[in-house]
């Protein structure tokens, strides 16, 4: 018999907070289930917050499941609405900004299994507890 599969409650993940105003929770890859070619979590968008622009070398895809969201993908602006995919190639500068009056949630999956550079310098440390 092979791996066996493993639970949890991503709730009960504290995640991180971050000063551009969200709370950030992975669940696989770097922090929670041992996933090994991708990292997946949520990230939590307060109103009037965001992601601020950043590039990596991970190919990544957003997928709204609660609230707006605004990004700005290269030069191009998006407007996204609930159930909205985003492709994001590699090396291309993205950002996130919630204009709505609620919290959006965002699903974001992306490979290599990195911890991209952009939550350490955006936080000031190297820590984390996923």
């Amino acid at each position: 018999m092979g791996a066996k599969a493993q639970v949890i409650r991503i709730p009960d993940l504290e995640g991180w907070e971050f000063p551009a105003g969200r709370r950030t929770r992975v669940f696989a890859g770097v922090a929670g289930l041992p996933t090994r070619g991708f990292v997946m979590g949520h990230s939590q968008v307060y109103p009037g917050g965001g992601i601020p622009r950043h590039a990596h070398e991970n190919e990544e895809v957003y997928v709204l499941l609660r609230g707006r969201a605004r990004m700005v993908v290269g030069d191009e602006t998006l407007d996204l609405s609930e159930g909205d995919a985003v492709y994001l190639p590699p090396h291309v500068p993205h950002e996130l900004t919630n204009p709505g009056p609620e919290d959006a949630l965002v699903l974001f999956v992306y490979a290599p299994a990195t911890m991209v550079s952009h939550w350490i310098e955006e936080r000031g440390e190297g820590g984390g507890t996923g």
